[in-house]
This record gives C-alpha cells, structure tokens and sequence, in this order.
C-alpha cells in the first residue's frame, strides 16, 4: 500500500509539473508582441475607394491594409482567409454601405481556386461568399444596384443579385472562347449590358448573359483584354486595354479605334480609370508607368518614371474645386499620391510596411543590431540598418575592379553573409565578395588551396588575396561556416578552411567528402560538422581528425548543422524536410523535436540567448525556452509566411524576415 501510495504521489508530481509547465508556455505566448519594422512600402496589388476619406489596399498573401485619411497613413486592417497565398486581384467598396466591401480573390497555389470575399467592418473580418472553386480575377458591382455583382474566373462569368449570397453561371459552361477572365465592365444605365475581357478577345452580352457576343472588330487578334472602362457620361463609349494597346469604342463595342500616342511596346495596362468630374481625363495605369489623356485619348503622356509598374488607381474628389487626388499602388514603391490631377506624385506608405523579403541577415559577430536586408519588389534591393531594423538605408554596392569600379546588382546576389571581416555576399556565379568598409566596396575573395597543404591550423597574417602558387578553389553551390578566423567550404578537393589573405587548407578530418549538404563551425574553429552522403562528420580537434556518424535513418535531405557545448558534451541539431532533430550524444542517437514543433521542412533556426527559434517553409514560427524541449507557435494570422531570416538583436527582443510580410520585431517579453 505505501508503495501505491508513492507511485501516486509521483503520478500527481509529474502531472502538477506539466500543467506549470503548459501555464508557462501559455503565459510567456501571452506576453509576446509583434511590431512592424523595414523600409515602408511593397507590392500592391488593389485599391478602392470607398465613401467618405477611405482607401482599401489589397496586397497577394491576403492581407487588407486601410486608410481614412485617403492614404495620409495606412494600418493593416485584416487578413482574407488563413492562407497565405491569396492575391486580392480586386477590391470594390459598396457605396451605400461605408463599412461593406468585397473582394476578388485567387490562390496562387494551382488548382486551389479563390472566391468571393465580404467585409462588413471595413475589413477587419472577412467572410467567404462562394465560387470558392474558382480563380476569380474580376469583380464589378452594378452601377446603381450594388446587390448585383458580376465576377470574372478563370471558368467563365457569374452573377449574384442579393450580394453575393447566391451566384449564378451567366456564361456557357466550358466555352471554349468565354474563360480565363481577366475584366469586366457593366453599363452603368443598364446592368444587363456586361462586358468581358479575356485572355483572347471582348465579349458582350445586353440581355443579363442569355446570349453572348465577340465584339472584336478593330482589335488586333490575340489581344488580351486586361481592362475595360464604359464612360460614366457616355454609356456609348467605351476604353479597353490589350497587350496591342489602348483602344477606344464609340458605338458600345461595336467597332474599335487603336488610340495613337501611347506606346505599347513591352508595356501592359492594367487598369484604365477616368475622372467622373472631368470626363475627357483618364489614367493609364502601365508596366511602364502612368499615363494621361486629358481629351478622352487622343493624346497621352507620361507622368511618373518609366520603370514605375503601376498595378492599381483610384481618382479622389479634389477638395473645394482643386484638382481630383489621384492614388496609385505600385508593383516596387508602394502607394504615390498626386494632389495636381496626376501630374506629380509623392509617396504615401506611411503606416504601409509589406516589402517581400528575399533575405534579412544581421552581423552577429560585431554588432546583431547592424542588419542587410534583401527585398524582392519591383527589382531586388538590399538595404541597411544600424539600428535594429527602426530606419534603413541603400547599400552601395560600388566594387573594385582590375583598374575600374564595377557596379554588382542585387539580382547577382546569391546569398549574404555575416562574417568578423565584414559582409560576404555569395553571386549566382559561385563568386565569394568581401565589403571592404575602409575603400567603402566590395571586393573579390578568391580562394586557392596552396600545394600540399593540409593544416588544418594554418593562419593567414598578409592583407589582400592569396598570392602563394596553388589550385583555384570554386565555392559554387557549396554550404559555407564561419569561424572567428576562417570560412569553411566543400570543394572538389575537399572540405576546406580558409582565411582572409591566406592560402586554403584541406581538411584532413574529412577527406574528400561527396555532396556535402551542410557545414558547421564554432566560434573558435575547434568544433566541426559536415554533413555529406548520409552521414555527420564530427571533428572537435579543428579538423585534424573526425569521426563519421549514421544520420536518422531514412533522412535524406538536410539544410542545416549546428551544436555546442553543455556540461562538456556536443549537442547537435539538424534542420531537415522531415523537421528538426536533435542528439545529445555526438551525433550517435537522433530524436525528432516534438511536444509543439510540426514535422516538416525546417527552413530558418536561431541559436539566442536563452532561446531557440525555428521556422517552417510552410510557414510557423516556433520557440522553445527549454532548449529544445517543448515549443510554442508564436506567430498568429497577421505575421504568418514564410520566414527569411532571423536575428536577435537584444535580450528578449528577435527581428524576422517574411517572405510575405516585411521586418517583423518579436518582443519575447520581461526575462526572455
């Protein structure tokens, strides 16, 4: 009996430790916050005014931003759905009901579909309405009856006439000419005049969709209808965009005039907007910029850069007779404003944070608050901060040359690194560059494994490049390890140690290892790891000798190594695309990280004070403070995407690259 007694004693124990344990977890989730941080700006996909001061903005992962000051600042005010891929391809405002608005949406996922979406609280939440199956692309509210909305997919039209509740086909199923919908119009004295642009040719139907027809004549054949516009004064009149240019229809459609002035060429027109108060005026919004017509298109210019993809528009009431406000969401910059009528434009992203971040990576060895950041908008574009992430700047990115500066490109930029001589960025071409801070450039490191060598301990003491006799090294697509003193890298010869002014070293540990997936280093270069041909190579004497271990058994694709030390011991974990694993004995037993990390692709890991952070591919940023024990999904709806990097920049305090969402900072809270 005293020993039942005992045994449920323990029982009771171990139960009270897991429920502190689970409060814990519950109370330090609670306690973290997320700030939007980054260069303000990103891709914008759609806009629409609604009644009063409000603009919606819509962006490709789903996500709402709105401003009620007609885009003095903007705050992101929702997420469409819980997936992360949705492109809001159009946003319409209903204009009876301020806070009602809807919106066209497809998954870039194929074959997932999309539908229709509704907000009736000024897009804080989102409900779907239907056609969930569908990629839709176009929606339009009937002028004057907005419970009709009309929607273009991928499948044909549809329409619903109690807003969006119900929703009827109005094209022939499986047409083979009346799909893959890319605009719509509606007759704004008629509602059962519609018109559709396709990926090939007009269409249009009078009587609500009970009989449809090609209204083509004029048109250069194969022309992709990318935007429709009927005048609000002229029902007759009516504008369309197609890859061969702007065109111009004085008899609804019937036949169609090419509008001179205007180059098409390499350009697409996404949108065609007109001025209800000046009518003869309409913008063009281009791949190549804005265009004006000031007399109802027979003369154009252009009023931004050349290089300004604009992807959306909407023309503002000026206020007491001034010139109508013009907005425009961009492919690169973010939202521009014009308070002249489309003549000049200034940026409005105040409030409006969502670049697509390609890469974010902070120089650990000297100062983590000292950040690069690769954004993906428009052309890629690297950035700095001092500061943790609050203000950024252009990189140069002047390099030296033989007797010249040469300029590198982002688009160059494989992968940037954080190293104790300074920045290394990795080019597409396999080529390893240094930042040299003093010449304020970048210059070339080029390796060389000098003859014979194989000392793992060879230091280099002379400034510049290797300039012993020896082989060339390529890194090429090969994983690169920092130390204090060197960098690692597997090439052809071997896994090899090199240092700034020196010849390389192979790594006699190693020997000539054969695809070799991933490398690690410590900090003083004693502690090794490679892991090539389904095995972990483990050296804790700088390379002069190792020992190969299995890896888990039926893994095979590994991204990441890292370990340390604790009581004396190597810890060892393993990002892989079956999740993350971890061995407490040198690589001789592996268990799978469990108890609230998912299984799968494990993409990013930070390694902090007190804490370990790992991210999913698919998205999911996870926290364990019990080194790898139990963990914690920290990110909710409004942070969710595919990380890029992560850094931690003070106690407690993590900056994250998104993939989809910008610089994020998480603040772990009070002791983390």
């Amino acid at each position: 009996m005293a020993r039942r007694g005992e045994n449920t004693q323990r029982l009771l124990l171990r139960i009270w430790i897991a429920v502190l344990i689970t409060l814990s977890a519950a109370a330090g989730a609670a306690a973290q916050t997320w700030q939007r941080l980054g260069p303000e700006g990103g891709m914008v996909v759609s806009l629409a005014a609604a009644t009063g001061e409000r603009l919606y903005l819509g962006t490709a992962d789903g996500h709402v931003f709105v401003s009620e000051d007609r885009a003095g600042r903007w705050e992101l005010r929702g997420r469409i759905g819980s997936r992360t891929d949705a492109v809001i391809s159009r946003l319409v405002a209903d204009p009876l009901k301020s806070d009602r608005v809807y919106a066209a949406v497809w998954y870039q996922e194929p074959g997932k579909g999309g539908g229709v979406f509704r907000s009736e609280d000024a897009g804080r939440t989102w409900s779907p309405l239907g056609l969930a199956e569908e990629e839709v692309r176009a929606l339009e509210l009937a002028p004057g009856q907005p419970d009709v909305l009309v929607a273009g997919a991928r499948s044909g039209v549809f329409r619903s006439r109690d807003a969006g509740i119900n929703w009827e086909r109005i094209s022939p199923a499986g047409d083979a000419e009346l799909k893959n919908v890319d605009s719509l119009a509606v007759d704004p004295g008629d509602a059962s005049i519609i018109y559709v642009g396709t990926f090939h040719l007009p269409w249009k139907t009078t009587d609500g969709g009970k009989t449809w027809n090609s209204v083509a004549a004029g048109l250069i054949d194969d022309s992709d209808i990318m935007s429709l516009r009927v005048d609000a004064t002229n029902p007759s009149r009516v504008y369309l965009s197609a890859c061969s240019g702007i065109y111009r229809s004085e008899n609804q459609g019937g036949v169609w005039t090419k509008l001179q002035g205007i180059p098409y060429t390499a350009r697409r027109t996404h949108q065609i907007v007109q001025d209800t108060r000046h009518p003869e005026t309409l913008y063009a919004a281009t791949t190549e910029g804005l265009w004006v017509t000031r007399d109802a298109g027979e003369n154009w210019k252009r009023t931004t850069a050349k290089d300004c993809v604009v992807t959306g528009l909407v023309v503002l009431p000026g206020n007491r007779g001034a010139p109508g406000k013009v907005v425009l969401g961009t492919e690169g910059q973010g939202v521009l404003f014009s308070e002249d009528a489309g003549e000049n434009f200034v940026e409005a992203n105040a409030g409006f944070r969502h670049l697509v971040v390609k890469q974010l990576v902070g120089d650990t060895w000297q100062d983590p608050r000292h950040l690069l950041l690769v954004t993906e908008q428009g052309g890629e574009r690297i950035w700095e901060s001092r500061d943790a992430g609050k203000s950024w700047a252009p990189v140069q990115l002047a390099a030296e040359g033989p007797g010249k500066t040469l300029v590198l490109h982002p688009e160059m930029f494989q992968k940037i690194y954080a190293s104790p001589w300074g920045w290394l960025v990795r080019l597409n071409s396999g080529q390893i560059w240094m930042w040299d801070a003093d010449k304020g450039q970048w210059k070339e490191w080029k390796f060389a494994l000098a003859s014979g060598s194989t000392d793992p301990a060879r230091r280099g003491t002379r400034k510049g490049h290797p300039s012993a006799p020896g082989i060339a090294l390529k890194v090429a697509g090969s994983p690169i390890a920092l130390s204090w003193d060197a960098l690692y890298f597997a090439a052809r010869e071997g896994v090899m140690r090199c240092s700034p002014g020196a010849a390389c070293a192979r790594m006699k540990a190693f020997g000539r290892s054969g695809l070799v997936d991933a490398i690690w280093a410590s900090g003083d270069g004693q502690l090794l790891g490679v892991v090539a041909d389904g095995k972990v190579g483990i050296s804790v004497n700088a390379g002069t000798d190792g020992v190969w271990r299995d890896l888990p058994a039926g893994l095979t694709d590994v991204t990441w190594l890292d370990g340390w030390l604790r009581a004396g011991r190597l810890i060892l974990f393993l990002g892989t695309h079956e999740g993350l694993f971890e061995s407490l004995d040198e690589g001789i037993h592996w268990t799978r990280c469990e108890n609230g990390l998912p299984a799968g692709p494990v993409d990013r890991w930070l390694r902090g004070d007190g804490i370990l952070i790992a991210s999913l591919r698919q998205g999911g940023v996870y926290l364990s403070q019990d080194e790898g024990m139990n963990w914690t999904r920290v990110d909710e709806a409004a942070e969710r995407g595919r990380t890029t990097g992560l850094v931690q920049t003070g106690q407690g305090i993590v900056i994250v690259g998104s993939q989809r969402e910008g610089v994020l900072q998480l603040e772990l809270g009070p002791g983390k």
